[in-house]
């Protein structure tokens, strides 16, 4: 499949992307951030006291520290030499301070670890061709990656339910990304798993869709539910950041693969609030687990309760009338969004009877 790359672009030309869950990279996608220049050597300097862990081992503490000479340090996965061709043989250095440090303490974090959260998180800004939002919620996702060359992130997915941005800082680096199957293994998407190296019945199913070249300055977008790996292909340890952002949220995208999603009990499996959000028009309507000829006459009943008019077209004022119910968790999805959800023929109009098919596929 295609995956776009653009340069000086904007939020009119990425958001139907977005929206869609198309993959792309923006060529100078961290123009302007504060941290544009925060490569290897940069964050060693600045947090120096700071302690980093290696992925791939069997600890989660961050046992090495920020000031060492850890961007020499090559180490292999475990059976990396069963990896499928293309796969990171080596393993790279991970630091989710931001995230993680408050509520998983055990870790060891290094000196002051909230100060150096609040600079991250301070320092952390909504890229140019992102609509406006909260930076400091991007900054508090934050999860910084540094491959040294040829060290990368086995295929994986990730436990969020907001699409995912990586702003690489230097070096250069190569992303390979595919949807799960129709019926997902029940094993998960762990770290590497799907290359079948430890489970050989698994070979076989890393079969990359999307490709994209991502150098120094650039930004990639990786949805949820999405299987991605990442292999430092230059010469100089690349550094990048990894952010949630909440708006837009890839609303059609949800709706075509929500069925896969569903079967998957962990990572994206848990989004179900952002989908029946979605499908009740950011109310608190419940919908109950249905056979389909039970669902499709709550989900018509539900429809024609929303269409006020009777018309069979759910306008932008009736949405607007569901929204006013919307819970925290729902955060209250824009009419954008909603639109993207439910008009799966894309003529720009959403019916009562899209709204009806929504319901019934969420329910059953």
């Amino acid at each position: 499949f295609s995956t776009p790359t653009l340069e000086n672009t904007s939020y009119s030309e990425v958001q139907k992307l977005l929206l869609e869950g198309r993959p792309f990279v923006v060529l100078d996608g961290a123009r302007g951030l504060p941290m544009a220049s925060w490569d290897c050597d940069f964050v060693k300097k600045e947090f120096p006291d700071s302690r980093i862990r290696q992925e791939g081992g069997q600890s989660d503490i961050n046992s090495i520290k920020m000031s060492s000479d850890w961007t020499n340090l090559v180490k292999p996965f475990r059976a990396a030499d069963r990896f499928p061709p293309g796969a990171p043989k080596n393993r790279p250095f991970y630091w989710d301070i931001a995230k993680a440090s408050e509520d998983e303490k055990h870790r060891k974090w290094g000196k002051s670890p909230r100060e150096v959260v609040k600079k991250i998180v301070g320092s952390s800004a909504v890229p140019y061709w992102l609509p406006q939002q909260e930076s400091t919620s991007m900054g508090s996702s934050s999860e910084m990656w540094f491959h040294p060359p040829g060290a990368g992130a086995p295929a994986h997915m990730d436990p969020h339910c907001s699409t995912t941005v990586s702003f690489c800082f230097s070096g250069r680096r190569k992303w390979r990304m595919m949807l799960p199957p129709e019926e997902p293994h029940p094993s998960g998407y762990f770290d590497g798993e799907i290359y079948g190296a430890s489970e050989p019945k698994r070979q076989g199913e890393w079969q990359p869709t999307f490709e994209l070249e991502a150098p120094a300055g650039s930004a990639v977008v990786v949805y949820p539910g999405m299987i991605h790996e990442t292999v430092s292909t230059g010469e100089a340890c690349s550094s990048s950041i990894s952010q949630t952002f909440e708006v837009p949220i890839a609303a059609a995208y949800y709706r075509a693969f929500w069925p896969r999603f569903a079967l998957i009990g962990e990572d994206v499996g848990s989004c179900g609030y952002v989908v029946s959000g979605m499908v009740t028009l950011n109310s608190r309507t419940k919908i109950q687990p249905a056979k389909e000829e039970k669902a499709r006459k709550e989900g018509e009943a539900f429809a024609t309760k929303v269409d006020g008019d009777g018309d069979g077209v759910i306008s932008a004022a009736e949405m607007a009338a569901m929204g006013g119910k919307a819970s925290a968790r729902q955060q209250g999805r824009t009419l954008e969004e909603l639109v993207s959800f439910h008009d799966v023929d894309k003529d720009g109009v959403v019916t009562t009877k899209e709204v009806e098919e929504s319901w019934v596929m969420f329910a059953t």
